[in-house]
């Protein structure tokens, strides 16, 4: 459970900084990218072999790659806190994380576009939405 509160943690400073600068902290990423990696190193995120490890960092990856291709309409930091979130929850709760995320991200943006809060150009910070999936993820 505390390794989710660590995850947790780094995830609300993202969400912060995110929503108000709309830019992510990559020396947060990094640091929490460092430290599942030195957790699965001392066999404390359980006993997920380095292949296990590796494949968790495909929606991260996938995500850069969308990256690349929107230009930047889906920033980097996202992707590196899917690496981040798949370091430390293993592939398949990170893809759930992430479809939780997505879910959420679309309903409040289509309630927002339907009272006419935001236009359809306008930059939703995607790492809050990130943070509630793992809550509802964590929770469930």
């Amino acid at each position: 459970m505390w390794i989710e509160i660590l995850l947790f943690l780094f995830l609300g400073i993202c969400a912060v900084f995110d929503g108000i600068a709309k830019r992510i902290p990559l020396i947060v990423i990094w640091l929490g990218i460092i430290t599942a990696i030195v957790l699965h190193a001392q066999g404390v995120m359980g006993d997920e072999s380095w292949s296990d490890t590796g494949m968790a960092v495909l929606p991260g990856m996938l995500f850069w790659m969308l990256s690349f291709i929107t230009r930047e309409k889906v920033g980097y930091g996202d992707g590196w806190m899917l690496v981040m979130i798949g370091l430390f929850t293993g592939l398949w709760k990170c893809f759930l994380i992430l479809l939780v995320g997505l879910v959420s991200e679309s309903l409040v943006v289509l309630v927002l576009l339907t009272i006419r809060r935001v236009s359809k150009d306008c930059q939703i910070p995607f790492a809050p939405f990130l943070l509630f999936g793992m809550g509802v993820v964590v929770c469930f």
